[in-house]
């Protein structure tokens, strides 16, 4: 994999904090009011999976991804069906987040190699239980399936577009893009001494992620 620049320039120095900022502010209320929503929501799931609905719905809405393509009729259905297939899975991942003892928005970077390895390993996993749920005519199922990870494990997954996947990212591992956003933004903060969830002034994109994803979308050509 040799992704795009998402952090850095073409010259390789770190983007600005105050270019974050500028960027996360013109993205628009649309994103960033669905994702404050979601991060505030999924904090903790409940067995039935009515949350994961109501976060997964959102979240798709606000991509545009039920305007078409699977999602476009039966979403409830259909993602009744994908908690059937992985809410146990998720489950066990969001009460082990909140029993580390971590910070939530930070939990990526905050845990140890070896269970980061373990925890990204497991999201490929369920990425792939997903698959056959989230495959349309015209649309990798990888699209549909990122972003509804992301929108119940917002501390953790990246949403990640088509172009993002040929283009930025170019791999169909999200075990890759999820090491190399580790890596993107370890690398930026020991360059500015800043964190990147601290970033967006309206305490709305809280999460690792849900920053990241601002400059990965603007990374596309």
């Amino acid at each position: 994999m040799s992704p795009g620049k998402i952090l850095f320039d073409a010259n390789g120095h770190a983007i600005s904090p105050s270019k974050i900022i500028k960027r996360i502010i013109n993205f628009g209320d649309s994103y960033n009011n669905a994702v404050g929503e979601i991060i505030k929501n999924s904090k903790c799931l409940d067995k039935d999976g009515k949350k994961f609905v109501e976060c997964t719905t959102l979240i798709l809405s606000s991509f545009q991804m039920t305007r078409s393509g699977p999602f476009h009729e039966n979403l409830s259905e259909r993602l009744c069906n994908c908690w059937d297939m992985v809410g146990t899975d998720l489950i066990e991942i969001n009460k082990s987040v909140y029993k580390s003892g971590l910070s939530r928005d930070r939990y990526l970077l905050e845990l140890n190699d070896r269970e980061r390895d373990s925890l990204i390993a497991k999201i490929w996993q369920i990425t792939k239980k997903l698959l056959p749920l989230t495959m349309g005519k015209t649309s990798y199922g990888l699209v549909g399936a990122s972003k509804i990870l992301f929108s119940v494990l917002p501390e953790i997954v990246l949403p990640i577009d088509n172009n993002q996947w040929l283009h930025v990212f170019k791999t169909v591992d999200i075990g890759d893009v999820l090491d190399h956003m580790v890596s993107d933004i370890q690398n930026w903060e020991a360059n500015t001494g800043k964190q990147l969830n601290d970033l967006d002034p309206s305490k709305r994109l809280t999460t690792l992620p849900s920053v990241y994803n601002v400059m990965a979308m603007g990374a596309r050509p």
